[in-house]
């Protein structure tokens, strides 16, 4: 089976491992490694680990005393060599005849594939299917601002043409970085704005209408915990009993899972968060307190919990309930109820958005956050909760 390092560009292979293993975040010097395909072998007549990668038809050769230090090599060595490669091309193919089209599958290569997600990748794909034919295949030297301003403008969705944008302005960008154009005209261009939807809290009657309701279908109660925790889909399906700390009443996010039905990284750094396990949480999840540790808790694909929410949404008759509201019925509840901005933000892994909100936040007093456990775990939010948890001050 196949373990990811936290480096998303690097595999791990051990043997006899349980197919159900959540994927380690560390590197085991003894196990087998791979970087974009290329095996970092265990050197079998002296202490070394050597490696093999080819750019441009032409194989070269990399050797270090660790695994690791072989793998740092290797990245660096395959990102300078493809670049050399790709500059010594002729000055009439880099400067002249490259076009849209062919440059973005370059970028691909030479700066993401590799080193972002895979769901990134594909919307990179389907992007660059809303740029018509003739400017895909247009020159680089001979596209102007007015061609991507009327690109833009045929997209439309407000997002959508933000994305595009945003592609655009990384494509030149780094166009202009290998002298392949004389400057990113993008720069010359307004970013097209987009409100972002960050969810809808639910009314208090819509909460009470929604608990209900989840209580009447089968595995509904998940969506109630993504309420409780104010968890984002990808964090409630990627939950595993090891991430549940009964004893000591937390929950740990370390992980993600992803619309491929995988596994993934969080969204960002500061989404990898220990929190509160609030009482009606433990509640719901104490019935799987004895399934193996690595065992998903909610075992459903994407397609599934969709179908569910669509399910959830008719019958409660809830008007445009989505996944994005109950995280944000949590934190509606909690600013209600006067938790501060602070200990919000350190439960639901928020990015932090003020330089002095982060000082705050990374400095915060402990004996704040068991006292706004407390006062959430006491509210009416969990009112059907047939007991409240008490965090003691001195709890660890």
């Amino acid at each position: 089976m196949k373990k990811a390092d936290k480096d998303k560009d690097v595999v791990i292979v051990q043997e006899e491992i349980n197919e159900k293993e959540v994927p380690q975040l560390i590197l085991q010097e003894e196990l087998e490694m791979k970087y974009q395909g290329i095996t970092i072998h265990k050197n079998k007549t002296c202490d070394t680990w050597y490696t093999r990668y080819r750019v441009g038809g032409k194989q070269y050769y990399i050797s270090a005393r660790t695994q690791k230090e072989c793998l740092e090599k290797l990245k660096k060595a395959m990102y300078n060599k493809k670049r050399e490669y790709f500059m010594s091309q002729s000055e009439e193919n880099r400067n002249n005849s490259i076009t849209l089209i062919s440059w973005y599958q370059k970028w691909l290569e030479l700066y993401k594939i590799g080193k972002v997600k895979r769901a990134t990748l594909a919307s990179y794909q389907s992007l660059i299917n809303f740029i018509e034919d003739s400017l895909k295949n247009k020159k680089l030297v001979e596209i102007k601002a007015y061609d991507l301003i009327n690109s833009l403008n045929n997209c439309s969705k407000e997002r959508q043409r933000q994305k595009l944008f945003e592609l655009y302005h990384m494509l030149f960008q780094k166009a202009e970085d290998n002298e392949l154009i004389p400057k990113n005209i993008v720069k010359l261009i307004e970013k097209p704005k987009h409100e972002k939807n960050h969810g809808q809290a639910l009314t208090n009657k819509e909460q009470e209408i929604l608990i209900e309701t989840c209580q009447s279908i089968e595995n509904a109660e998940m969506i109630l915990v993504s309420m409780y925790q104010g968890l984002r889909r990808g964090e409630l399906l990627g939950l595993t009993r090891d991430n549940i700390d009964f004893d000591n009443d937390t929950l740990t996010i370390n992980k993600s899972y992803n619309q491929y039905d995988k596994f993934d990284t969080t969204k960002n750094k500061q989404s990898v968060r220990t929190m509160p396990l609030f009482a009606e949480t433990k509640r719901i999840l104490l019935k799987f307190k004895n399934v193996a540790s690595t065992e998903r808790i909610f075992n459903i694909q994407i397609k599934e919990y969709q179908k569910l929410i669509t399910e959830i949404k008719t019958k409660s008759k809830i008007a445009e309930l989505k996944t994005k509201d109950m995280r944000s019925t949590f934190i509606t509840r909690c600013q209600e109820l006067n938790i501060p901005e602070y200990i919000i933000q350190s439960w639901v892994g928020h990015k932090i958005g003020s330089k002095v909100t982060k000082e705050v936040y990374t400095k915060y007093n402990a004996e704040d956050n068991f006292k706004y456990i407390n006062i959430l775990n006491e509210s009416k939010f969990y009112s059907n909760s047939t007991h409240f948890l008490t965090v003691n001050k001195n709890h660890s």
